[in-house]
């Protein structure tokens, strides 16, 4: 009887180890560099082997897509983004889940002689620190140079005027920060909630603007 019921069990044996082989290939099979063969926007871009690629740790201002208009400063993005890459030998590396929901590799995208373009692009004030799925130690690095950025008003942060608001609600979980009047900002709860008095402190910490009520 014994044997009978590790007989019946090999199906799903088998099945787990072919689930495991398969992540462990795709694992391996993550491309460690590319050339740029098109540049989409501020921080995604196309390699010639047909591989997308979202730069990860940062967030980078929309062209026109969708019907939906470009925001301030998208297409300058675009531009210095492709002035660093297009047509350029990149390497690539990751960090946890290497796709995102789109299919999209997420990574860090450095030149050959070492410069990290994510961190190039923030703090020529082209992107915003996005916190998610990073380090703490890739955070810091990141943070820094938009910080940098904010000190010097470059890029987008001169071009770019925002209406301002008395506070501003952040969302420590998210590391989102919305406008007062937000309805994305009302549902923070309050254990993840932080207030700022200024945009410009919140994004020093780090903080990401919300995309709905773009403070």
């Amino acid at each position: 009887m014994r044997v009978g019921r590790i007989g019946r069990g090999w199906p799903a044996v088998l099945g787990l180890l072919w689930v495991l082989a398969a992540i462990a290939s795709a694992a391996r099979t993550l491309p460690e560099e590319g050339v740029v063969a098109k540049v989409f926007d501020g921080d995604t871009v196309l390699l010639h082997s047909g591989e997308r690629i979202r730069y990860l740790g940062i967030d980078a201002p929309e062209v026109a897509h969708d019907r939906r208009p470009a925001d301030c400063y998208g297409y300058e993005a675009k531009e210095r983004n492709a002035r660093w890459v297009l047509g350029k030998k990149i390497r690539l590396e990751y960090e946890g889940e290497p796709r995102d929901s789109y299919g999209r590799l997420m990574a860090y995208v450095f030149l050959t002689d070492g410069r990290l373009i994510n961190a190039e692009l923030v703090r020529e004030g082209c992107a915003w620190v996005f916190r998610k799925d990073i380090s703490p130690r890739m955070f810091e690095r990141l943070l820094s140079a938009q910080r940098d950025a904010l000190a010097y008003r470059r890029g987008m942060w001169d071009a770019c005027p925002v209406e301002p608001e008395d506070r501003y609600i952040g969302n420590k979980r998210s590391y989102v920060f919305h406008r007062p009047h937000c309805r994305f900002g009302k549902k923070v709860s309050k254990t993840n909630r932080v207030v700022f008095f200024t945009r410009w402190s919140a994004l020093e910490k780090g903080y990401h603007p919300c995309r709905r009520c773009k403070p």
